[in-house]
């Protein structure tokens, strides 16, 4: 008896392989992606590398995604799988079986599974694992021997993994035995051609997820403060994917009835079938639909923010460090009245071994201000606790320079256009005029990491001190010290650090004087080797979303292929020739599966404000690289989702006309 059992699971797979195999392909390549994210935080050659704390937390934590969306999709993938099998199923059960031998069937199917699915994904991981670790190494720049530790070296991670995924299996299948557990055999045949059920509160429930769309887009559009974006970015994302889940089967339907009332376009042959089938679709396949648009608008986020960061690297290190090198010293050894000795040391280290160079050096501010009604003010002593939430928080950067050669006109300060801060000084009783970014003769920092940051340019040290004694909050216990820099450009040799660290003492205007050398050079080395790791993860996130969202299309048009093979005969009986049957076919899908495409385009193009801030926190300011990363991503899922339309229709169209 237990032969029968484990014979019919695997005839079931056999005779339903083109909706098995998918499935276990899909778990092959989840776990293959997961095997080599845990792999690499664990591979001892990298640790070697040393400074690899925070890739490990990256990898672990994509990991972590990774798992959870495989157990996500692989749960509604296999509730596909059998629906399409609850009426083979009740017939079972009609013909004597009890439950109890459905569920052993079931559980001879997930073993196949585990078998035919996690036994190759293990063997794949253990042979790519060397190749995905040279790509790895590659993008972050690491200085490892891949084969340092044998070649094949990763079979602990990948048991884990293996694990891990034998345990989403069986959830899988204990949530599949809970869903048949109250079906009788009549109504296991009856729900293998039932849609989504209609929901009584339709309209109430797509009011709802219009508005969480229209909140979640108002929050991306209305963030200012870059901090702010990082806790807003997760609210925003979370109210439109509940908001397109809520609304997509009413905003279609709502389409597509319009076009039902327009008579003179509805009442056409070629019309009618695409409208009318159109509209039973949407209805009974809204969830899935909505599945589509939010795997699409994942994968647009994930990988134009990985691109964004990794092609980016050069630009933002630029921003941050605008001189190939920089000396950072404590401005207590360094005052004001030692500043012309300490450049002069500086330019004459230069002089005396014919360096082609040139130094500017800074003491540099940052004080918290406040955009009140688009006017700037000085916190209050009661705000400078909570001004990091602050929507319209300012940090000021007061800068005094004796290397610029701009001229103030008899003005005490000097402004940036773009910044618009004249009225505010104003106010405090000094003078300013306007420069562009172009006319500013002294490298400076440009990045607002955190909040808006706006500069300003003193003519002396007093009058610098003097705003920073206005400006500093009440209540505030930060010391007035600067940040003293001195930026080097030029003609530079490529061991410039290592030569000033070795006449570093040449420099110093007092024996206990600090200096931290900056090599913008190495510095970006650094950025390559974690924005590599992000990069790296998001690619493997993107391909995860990209793979199921293809699974989440071919499953949808396959159920419904087998669905729809009555319909189609009856019309057939009707007059429906062959030609007309494949142009019906061809207009219904082209439109339902471009609407995914249209919320997706919108989702993610609504999400660019909020996205663009929240990676502003970690210098991405170029605005330009962003847009240009998310249209070649939009280039390459379009092209992705078109493949996937064309095979799909095939698929369909053979089902339907049983070709």
């Amino acid at each position: 008896m237990k032969s029968l059992y484990y014979r019919l699971a695997l005839s079931g797979i056999k005779r339903n392989k083109k909706i098995f195999m998918p499935f276990i392909g899909t778990v092959i390549f989840l776990m293959v992606l997961c095997s080599i994210c845990l792999s690499l935080p664990l591979d001892k050659s990298i640790a070697k590398a040393g400074g690899m704390d925070t890739m490990k937390s990256i990898l672990s934590l994509g990991v972590i995604i990774l798992s959870i969306f495989s157990f996500i999709m692989l749960s509604s993938v296999y509730s596909f799988i059998q629906k399409r099998k609850l009426k083979e199923q009740g017939l079972y059960l009609i013909l004597g079986l009890e439950k109890k031998h459905l569920r052993i069937i079931l559980f001879w199917e997930i073993i196949y599974i585990i078998v035919f699915s996690v036994v190759p994904a293990s063997i794949l991981s253990i042979i790519l694992y060397k190749l995905s670790l040279g790509i790895f190494a590659k993008m972050t720049s690491l200085p490892i021997n891949i084969f340092e530790e044998g070649i094949f070296n990763n079979f602990y991670p990948v048991f884990v993994v293996a694990l891990i995924f034998i345990l989403i299996l069986i959830f899988v299948y204990l949530i599949q035995i809970i869903k048949v557990k109250n079906y009788s055999p009549i109504a296991l045949v009856k729900e293998s051609k039932a849609g989504e059920k209609k929901n009584k509160f339709i309209k109430l429930i797509a009011l709802l997820g219009i508005n969480f769309i229209v909140a979640g887009y108002t929050i991306s559009l209305t963030t200012k403060n870059p901090l702010q974006a990082f806790f807003k970015f997760f609210l925003a994302a979370i109210l439109v994917i509940i908001g397109t889940y809520f609304a997509f089967s009413a905003i279609v339907s709502l389409v597509l009835e319009i076009l039902k009332n327009n008579k003179k376009f509805y009442y056409k042959k070629e019309n009618f079938l695409s409208i009318s089938g159109l509209l039973y679709r949407v209805k009974n396949n809204s969830k899935s639909l909505a599945n589509i648009a939010i795997l699409s608008t994942a994968f647009t986020i994930v990988l134009t923010s990985g691109i964004s960061l990794y092609v980016g690297i050069a630009d933002i290190t630029n921003r941050l460090f605008p001189a190939p090198y920089t000396i950072k010293t404590d401005a207590e050894s360094l005052k004001v009245e030692k500043i012309d000795q300490y450049r002069n040391n500086i330019n004459n280290l230069l002089i005396a071994n014919n360096i082609k160079g040139e130094s500017s050096t800074t003491f540099e501010w940052s004080i918290p201000l406040v955009r009140d009604k688009n006017k700037i003010r000085v916190l209050n002593s009661g705000e400078w606790s909570g001004v990091n939430l602050k929507k319209d928080f300012i940090s000021l950067d007061i800068i005094y320079t004796p290397d610029t050669k701009l001229d103030f006109r008899g003005k005490d300060f000097i402004y940036f256009k773009e910044d618009n801060n004249e009225e505010f000084i104003k106010s405090l009783g000094y003078s300013a005029r306007a420069i562009s970014n172009e006319e500013n003769d002294i490298p400076l920092e440009n990045v607002g990491t955190v909040f808006e940051n706006n500069k300003i340019i003193a003519r002396d040290y007093e009058s610098a001190y003097k705003l920073l004694k206005k400006l500093n909050p009440k209540g505030s216990n930060e010391e007035l010290n600067p940040k003293v820099n001195t930026l080097i450009r030029g003609e530079l040799p490529k061991n410039f650090k290592n030569y000033l660290s070795e006449h570093i003492d040449d420099l110093k205007v007092d024996t206990n004087q600090k200096f931290t050398i900056i090599d913008r050079s190495a510095t970006k080395m650094e950025f390559l080797s974690l924005y590599g790791v992000i990069f790296f993860v998001g690619i493997l996130l993107s391909i995860a979303f990209l793979i199921t969202m293809g699974l989440a299309i071919y499953y949808k048009f396959l159920t419904e292929g087998y669905e729809d093979i009555e319909r189609f005969k009856i019309l057939e009986k009707l007059g429906l020739r062959e030609i007309e049957a494949r142009e019906s076919i061809k207009k219904q899908m082209l439109i339902l599966l471009f609407l995914p495409i249209i919320f997706c385009i919108v989702h993610t193009s609504f999400a660019l404000p909020v996205l663009q801030k929240f990676l502003m926190l970690i210098g991405l300011m170029n605005t330009k690289l962003f847009i240009k990363s998310m249209i070649f991503v939009f280039i390459i899922y379009i092209i992705f989702y078109l493949a996937i339309y064309k095979f799909t229709e095939k698929v369909y169209t053979k089902i339907v006309l049983e070709i």
